[in-house]
């Protein structure tokens, strides 16, 4: 006997996905697109179970949940809250409280839904066969009130325990002790129910010792405390488990306590996901080594601890010399693999207590702390040096490496970080240009001779004024399909003398200077022009999409939101055709800001991305408060994945957080068939890299719409 089951939800795609998650179950599935026709259902159908939505035009389903309960015939049935809100505990209780037995949060996992319906409808049918029986005994042994008895008993039974299957479900009495365990507590324990219903301590003995004192006091010290706690147990096997656990105070209809109804699940794979993403935005990919962000973090701090203690410390810059030749003769593969070992070997020689980083590309950085005299810091640059007197070996090959170091000396707590780092580099520099594979101190003196950046600035200004920056164009491709999704225009510098200009030798003096404004502003109207002439010439094109990268100091323009609007008037481009991205590290400067000015570009109807995602501090709380449509992978993610297979399972967590909160996924820097089959098959949406074309002027990216179109 197929039993009847109700679920409601204003979204025609959710419901066809329970459908299928229930399909060949023996259900009768009665879908309803709202409250109404839910109620309308309830005069059709005997239903085993109700699977309402909560955020629904009209009644949501808190209303919809009420109006059942006050139904005499849908009073008694389990209603089951499948949402996308807010866990926190107000709204999860709120359904306990009209009387639900569980929420499940989208996305919903397919066995969880289907063991917990299947498990309803068993009950649903024991309950009308038990009716049935109970019916056919009343004229026989005039046992009728008995068995009314006996069947209110199970059904607030099953209510309270029936959902126990993947969940470890308790029920506390009043006085301490056990009521009931659920199966699944020797899964996620190890120990079987009955250790815990024999012994109402044990569950106090396997909780972690740090975490017992809150859970003591999250159990017993209110007994109105109703929010979520997480902790750890140990596991039989000893090892150690991270469990999620809401509880909730129950009391029969008559108001009498009935105790404690726990519900607690195994959250230890999410928490270990957690510890990678948190160490992969402090950590190089390659090496493993400390990155640039989490480095300058530990500046600061030796900076202030000096001025405590009155210590040295320095800062020691590391340029491997002519490592580009390695690169090019023996190709990008074996070059990571040198710097590999070039970072073990330098973390050999480090001292306990000292901080070894790698600064991007062939640079590697150095703090040493806590130096007496300065004459032991030069002993440890020293050491430092003799660790490239022995070539390499790698794979059958021998490396001569050497390499050009820097440092500054100090004890000053009110050097600024960043100058400390850039003296040290600057001294690199000094090394490298006296001949390298020797070290130089920082002297004041170094800096005379520096490229005159007002010389720089100058010839900015005219450039912009004479129109010389335009955008080029690299295009952005549905994994899926291979089919072209649109463009991201980049910023190039065609100088009259010097010919084509790579943005990585004008955008750093631009975004200095402050020029980075108008000249983004600039490129964002010519990348916005040359996109509408597509659109008008090309039949199709009308569906593609324009990405802008926005940078820090354009960010931070109260003209921005303005001169995005102004852009789009002139130039007619629909706004839901155009994509700013900001990286994640501008955002997160200042989170409470940028989300009002995040709003304010939202408001134009644009689309939102967040760059370089996975190499700052953002978190999925910040991110479900900003209005953005896509995170776009850090490239370093990418290029290594292949070697890296932990990088595989970021980029899993990244690509599945971002599903959960309904954004897009692209991926950057895709320079193989392999990058992009991997990339597919974890689920990211769009891609761009050398693999489909590099960044090409307006003609050459105009050729490839043309060439889309006719396809």
């Amino acid at each position: 006997m197929k039993a009847d089951v109700l679920v409601v939800d204003d979204e025609r795609i959710n419901l066809k996905l329970i459908e299928g998650i229930l399909k060949n179950q023996n259900l009768n599935l009665v879908l309803a697109s709202d409250g109404r026709e839910a109620l309308q259902a309830i005069d059709r159908h005997d239903f085993a179970v109700a699977l309402l939505d909560i955020m629904m035009p009209d009644m949501d389903g808190f209303e919809l949940a009420e109006k059942l309960r006050d139904d005499e015939r849908s009073r008694t049935m389990p209603i089951i809250f499948i949402t996308a809100i807010s866990k926190e505990q107000r709204h999860v209780f709120r359904g306990y409280e009209l009387g639900a037995v569980d929420y499940l949060f989208k996305p919903v996992e397919p066995e969880i839904l289907r063991s917990k319906v299947t498990v309803f409808a068993d009950l649903h049918r024991n309950k009308r066969t038990l009716e049935k029986t109970t019916r056919r005994l009343e004229a026989v042994v005039g046992e009728l009130e008995a068995s009314r008895r006996a069947l209110e008993k199970s059904e607030q039974r099953y209510r309270m325990v029936a959902d126990y299957n993947y969940d470890w479900e308790s029920w506390i009495s009043p006085d301490g002790s056990f009521t009931y365990v659920s199966p699944s507590c020797e899964r996620i324990s190890g120990y079987t129910p009955s250790r815990f219903l024999d012994d109402p301590e044990f569950l106090g003995r396997i909780i972690h010792h740090d975490d017992l004192s809150a859970w003591q006091n999250f159990m017993f010290a209110s007994s109105t405390d109703d929010s979520g706690l997480t902790f750890r147990i140990y596991h039989n096997d000893a090892r150690v488990r991270w469990i999620s656990m809401v509880k909730h105070a129950i009391s029969s209809d008559e108001g009498k306590d009935l105790g404690i109804r726990m519900s607690m699940r195994d959250i230890t794979s999410r928490k270990r996901m957690e510890e990678q993403l948190k160490h992969s935005q402090l950590h190089d990919p390659l090496t493993g080594l400390p990155n640039r962000g989490l480095f300058l973090d530990r500046v600061e701090r030796a900076i202030d601890h000096s001025g405590k203690n009155g210590n040295y410390f320095t800062v020691l810059f590391i340029n491997i010399d002519r490592f580009q030749v390695i690169n090019d003769h023996y190709g990008h593969t074996t070059g990571d693999k040198v710097l590999v070992r070039i970072a073990t070997l330098l973390a050999q020689v480090v001292r306990t207590g000292d901080t070894l980083a790698r600064f991007g590309g062939d640079e590697f950085v150095i703090l040493m702390e806590d130096l007496p005299r300065k004459a032991d810091v030069r002993d440890a640059v020293r050491a430092v040096q003799a660790a490239f007197e022995e070539p390499l070996e790698l794979e059958g090959s021998r490396f001569a490496i050497s390499a050009s170091m820097g440092f500054q000396i100090t004890r000053n707590s009110e050097v600024d970080k960043a100058d400390l780092v850039h003296n040290a580099q600057l001294a690199m520099y000094k090394a490298k240009s006296a001949g390298k594979n020797r070290s130089r101190e920082y002297s004041p003196r170094m800096r005379e001779g520096i490229v005159n950046i007002l010389a720089v600035e100058n010839d900015l200004k005219r450039a912009l004024s004479a129109g010389e920056f335009e955008p080029f164009f690299q295009p952005l491709v549905n994994l899926a399909d291979g089919t072209l999704y649109g463009f991201e225009a980049l910023a190039r510098w065609r100088h009259p003398e010097r010919g084509l200009v790579g943005p990585g030798e004008f955008i750093p003096v631009a975004e200095e200077t402050g020029l980075i404004v108008p000249l983004g502003v600039q490129v964002l109207h010519d990348a916005c022009a040359s996109f509408r002439q597509w659109r008008e010439r090309y039949a199709g094109a009308e569906s593609l999409t324009l990405a802008v990268n926005i940078s820090a100091k354009q960010f931070g323009e109260p003209s921005l939101v303005h001169d995005v609007r102004r852009i789009l008037e002139e130039t007619t481009l629909p706004s839901h055709r155009l994509k700013l991205e900001i990286t994640e590290t501008v955002v997160m400067l200042d989170a409470m800001k940028s989300t009002g000015r995040l709003n304010g570009l939202k408001a134009l109807g644009i689309m939102l991305a967040i760059d370089d995602f996975g190499t700052g501090y953002s978190s999925m709380s910040y991110l479900q408060k900003f209005p953005v449509d896509q995170l776009k992978i850090d490239l370093s993610f990418v290029r290594h994945m292949e070697k890296a297979p932990e990088n595989i399972e970021i980029i899993r967590a990244m690509v599945n957080m971002a599903h959960s909160l309904r954004l897009q996924v692209v991926a950057e820097g895709i320079e193989t068939e392999r990058q992009r089959d991997l990339l597919y098959s974890l689920q990211c949406d769009y891609g761009q890299g050398y693999l489909y074309s590099k960044p090409v002027p307006a003609d050459q990216a105009e050729d490839m719409v043309q060439k889309y179109m006719n396809s």
